[in-house]
């Protein structure tokens, strides 16, 4: 397996993050994207995918393991919110990653990919919805406030030549037009971006 972090920061910021560490067997990877229009973005997407990073790390085989993952970091992040008196919130998506298959669960708009057999599928679906004045609003994530008890999660196999790319939105909503031929890019060109854009690309 090997993996491939390409981030831009608008202004020369970024406020996504992303973990990967090997753990329990497996391989655990995390993205988030800190919430525009709220605090300390950069700082919130770190303690979601840190506090989701730990839960999985001690508590692999846990029942409902992907909920109380995401319960442990929504208050971790809570206490984080209280620390700096600021509201802060992050959208995510969580990995944990085997030989022959992964499992993925996720909150907002970070979206996996898959290009399998030369056909680029989606597999997360964005939790998003339209305000009316051309803008795309959250209908979930994570902000310190509690989550619904139906986190979605997939497992889905793997074989040798897949290639997973975990990216915010920064990052597909520049490269819609150019999936036609079944796959990103392997080295964007960073002057198409005019917002934080981050992509991690695994391939077997």
């Amino acid at each position: 397996m090997k993996t491939e972090l390409f981030t831009h920061g608008y202004d020369n910021q970024n406020e996504d993050y992303c973990i990967v560490t090997k753990q329990n067997g497996g391989t655990i990877v995390v993205m988030a994207d800190g919430m525009g229009g709220l605090s300390l973005g950069k700082e919130a997407a770190q303690c979601v995918c840190d506090s989701i990073r730990d839960y999985l790390g001690k508590n692999i085989d846990a029942e409902d393991m992907w909920q109380k993952a995401f319960t442990y970091a929504d208050k971790e992040l809570r206490q984080l919110s209280l620390a700096y008196h600021s509201n802060m919130g992050a959208a995510v998506t969580a990995m944990m990653l085997f030989n022959d298959h992964f499992e993925v669960a996720w909150q907002g708009n970070v979206r996996l990919y898959i290009s399998s057999n030369n056909e680029l599928l989606q597999i997360t679906t964005d939790h998003v919805m339209n305000d009316g004045y051309g803008h795309k609003l959250l209908t979930r994530c994570l902000k310190g406030c509690g989550l619904r008890d139906n986190v979605p999660h997939i497992i889905s196999p793997l074989q040798e030549g897949d290639t997973l790319y975990l990216c915010t939105d920064g990052f597909y909503d520049v490269l819609a037009t150019e999936t036609a031929y079944g796959k990103f890019p392997s080295v964007p060109d960073e002057g198409r971006f005019n917002d934080d854009a981050t992509c991690l690309t695994i391939k077997y």
